[in-house]
């Protein structure tokens, strides 16, 4: 009877140990598919990350050709490939299937860009549970809206009604920002210069160094300012010539012109558009802003006049630009990332 007590006490200590060793096996397996789990999302996490920098990147690099015609093969063509290459610095490696689409049409225009970009993390521990890859996409969106706020203006306007006369002809070349003493369109000494600060004082000094250098604190859409009265013929070429002859783009063929220019150029400069907001044309009202190509000046040296080339410009950021939908557009835009 002793030895059959104890000969079950042994059978049931064997039973015990082979119970315990399937335990832990189904615990060890358990353990190693959490950490297959959490090392191959966490390396899928970051690479997920990065390929999201890379879209971001790309739309914004790609936005700045906006907006874009419809009909313009060649400058979509121009913009994918941007995006694209922008992909490829930022780690991306298979930036050719990445979708590039352009939206938002208004005017015959492209007013926004979208990429997707699909890629993949390739796992580690989660292939002895035969998942190999760990597949994704990223997308970004940017899209270009009206400036209601900039800096860096020159103190000379354009009237709302001519510059949407000028965009509704599509004409680029001759557009007057400032009139001379030869021309009829003068009234009552508005030769179209106005006082960026609005505080009287400093007069032809201030008004030369706006014109060379920019007025840098921010004008907002919807400002009054006084105009400034008089030709200041002097004060003028000053100020313009000081600005042509700060580019130092295209040396080989007498540097920016409406027909190659860079953003960047003091030659390419924003205006305020404005409205006349009394008879007397002593007072005029910001509603929106305009960019010009700087024509060569000295042929209208005698007259005082100033004309550039109605272009295109966009600047980074929301924090000018209209996102309401209500602003009316001049071509001076805002990018912002929408997605």
């Amino acid at each position: 009877m002793k030895n059959w007590a104890k000969q079950m006490f042994q059978r049931l200590r064997l039973k015990e140990r082979g119970e315990s060793a399937i335990i832990v096996a189904l615990a060890m397996t358990t353990l190693i598919g959490v950490t297959a789990t959490v090392s191959d999302l966490g390396v899928a996490y970051v690479k997920t990350a990065q390929t999201q920098t890379a879209v971001d990147a790309a739309v914004l690099a790609a936005g700045m050709k906006l907006p874009i015609a419809s009909t313009d093969a060649t400058a979509i063509a121009q913009a994918t490939a941007v995006a694209r290459d922008y992909l490829t610095k930022n780690g991306v490696s298979d930036a050719s299937v990445a979708t590039v689409t352009f939206g938002e049409l208004s005017g015959g225009e492209y007013h926004s860009i979208y990429v997707s970009q699909p890629a993949v993390s390739q796992t580690a521990f989660a292939r002895i549970f035969g998942i190999n890859e760990i597949t994704f996409h990223r997308d970004a969106e940017a899209k270009i809206v009206p400036c209601t706020a900039l800096s860096d203006l020159v103190p000379l306007s354009i009237e709302d009604s001519t510059l949407q006369a000028i965009i509704a002809s599509g004409a680029s070349q001759h557009a007057i920002l400032k009139y001379g003493s030869n021309t009829d369109d003068v009234d009552n000494g508005a030769f179209g210069a106005i006082d960026l600060d609005g505080v009287k004082g400093g007069g032809a000094n201030d008004y030369t160094s706006w014109l060379a250098y920019g007025y840098q604190a921010k004008l907002t859409v919807g400002t009054v300012l006084p105009v400034e009265s008089g030709n200041m013929t002097g004060p003028t070429y000053a100020g313009i010539v000081a600005r042509y002859n700060a580019c130092t783009h295209f040396v080989s063929s007498g540097g920016c012109t409406i027909a190659h220019y860079e953003d960047d150029c003091p030659r390419v400069m924003k205006v305020p558009v404005i409205e006349y907001t009394d008879s007397l044309h002593k007072y005029v009202r910001v509603v929106g802003f305009a960019a010009f190509v700087l024509e060569d000046y000295t042929t209208y040296e005698d007259q005082g006049c100033v004309i550039g080339s109605y272009v295109d410009m966009v600047n980074v950021g929301a924090a000018d630009g209209d996102l309401t939908g209500t602003a009316d557009s001049y071509g001076v835009y805002s990018l912002v990332l929408c997605k």
